[in-house]
């Protein structure tokens, strides 16, 4: 009996994903880094600690039917379709811990090609050209060799100085390749206030994926050069970053929010953090997980809330493993069984070989299921450790890091 209620209940999610979402479903799309849609190579989920249950692959978005609400533990797990080394991206969590649209993204893989796009600026200015894939140097006023994806909506962003002033500009929606040129106009001024000695980094996150670096600097108080609030979209981001070896900080203020206004000063402090995650394994197994620091205990900000771990193993060139678990669905030990998911065998590691692990505790102002909701920022903020929740989503996120070299 119990078995053909599993059966039934798959069917009905199966059924639903051609009927469109209901209060009961959760919909769960796979996207690249501009939360375009990707279909993988394997696919499947499951309730609690139950059997794995393939999807079909040749979509990007399933609705399974998970009650909205709920405290029931579920698990999904794709391989992204890269070509080159393999890549596996996978979440476990409570349903209560996310809403009815769950967003996962594959770290390699992206829907749309590039293409090289060349171009100017107006004023003639010296600084660097960013796209939603890349960035170059702005010399005298004309680029060239920019990667960009190609098609209809994309922009190019600009930022660079001439005779002592700062100029920002943007293209616009247009369709790449072409020669955009971009006019120009000078910069307001914020100061963004990090912990000495912390690498620091202000950037703007435009809606069209578009990363525009503003300063980085070694932490202290530093003045930042800001686009014009009538520049930007109520949308569009304005991000403050700091970083030592144990943790990291981020704050993503929207362009309307006081706090990023031309002239006010922005602080990040950052707590200590400290995160000491312990791992076992066999050959043919994805590790067990010892989080020797509880997410409690972790030393975030008073007011955060912890949102869960992020696990990554990587047998460097081969194949990568990314995994999120909730924090109501964390435990100590921890085991993620997804090799036993039909279709992927190839996550687990060669034995002998060198692999890298990373795992990181993450906690903000925010909610998870705000984070999983919105569509992701096409880099990873800290290799190996921000992934997850590096979302086009204002809000305070702690991140504290522990990562160690092994043999498989």
């Amino acid at each position: 009996m119990g078995m053909r209620k599993t059966g039934l209940l798959l069917a009905l999610g199966l059924l639903s994903a051609c009927s469109g979402p209901g209060a009961t479903s959760l919909t769960v799309k796979l996207v690249d880094g501009l939360g375009e849609p990707l279909q993988p190579q394997a696919a499947a989920w499951r309730v609690g600690n139950g059997p794995w249950s393939p999807l079909p692959t040749g979509q990007s978005s399933w609705v399974l039917p998970l009650p909205a609400g709920s405290g029931t533990t579920f698990a999904v797990g794709f391989q992204c379709p890269s070509t080159g080394p393999l890549s596996y991206v996978s979440l476990e969590a409570k349903r209560n811990e996310v809403g009815n649209t769950l967003l996962l993204r594959c770290p390699l893989d992206w829907n749309s090609p590039t293409g090289a796009v060349s171009g100017s600026t107006n004023p003639a200015v010296n600084g660097a050209v960013f796209s939603a894939r890349g960035q170059t140097a702005l010399n005298g006023g004309a680029f060239s060799g920019l990667t960009a994806p190609v098609g209809a909506g994309r922009e190019v962003a600009a930022l660079g100085s001439l005779g002592g002033t700062t100029y920002f500009g943007r293209s616009g929606p247009v369709t790449l390749p072409s020669s955009p040129n971009l006019t120009l106009s000078p910069t307001l001024t914020l100061t963004a206030a990090t912990p000495t000695g912390f690498l620091s980094r202000a950037k703007v996150y435009l809606d069209t994926g578009v990363r525009v670096d503003l300063a980085f600097w070694g932490g202290g108080s530093q003045t930042v050069p800001r686009p014009a609030p009538s520049a930007l979209a109520a949308s569009e981001l304005l991000e403050i970053y700091a970083e030592d070896a144990p943790g990291l900080a981020i704050l993503r203020l929207a362009n309307p929010n006081p706090l990023a206004a031309p002239g006010s000063t922005v602080s990040l402090p950052v707590p200590p953090l400290s995160l000491s995650v312990g791992e076992s394994h066999t050959p043919t197994a994805l590790p067990t997980f010892t989080f020797f620091t509880g997410l409690g205990s972790v030393g975030f900000s008073a007011g955060l809330n912890p949102l869960g771990y992020a696990l990554f193993l990587a047998e460097p060139g081969v194949r990568y493993w990314r995994h999120f678990v909730g924090a109501g669905a964390a435990s100590s030990p921890y085991t993620f069984n997804l090799e036993q998911a039909p279709g992927f065998s190839g996550v687990v590691p060669i034995a002998g070989n060198s692999v890298q692990l990373c795992a990181s505790a993450f906690a903000s102002d925010q909610s998870l299921a705000s984070f999983l909701a919105s569509r992701p920022l096409p880099l990873e903020s800290c290799t190996c450790y921000t992934l997850f929740l590096d979302r086009h989503h204002p809000g305070r996120l702690e991140v504290a890091k522990f990562g160690f070299p092994s043999t498989w």
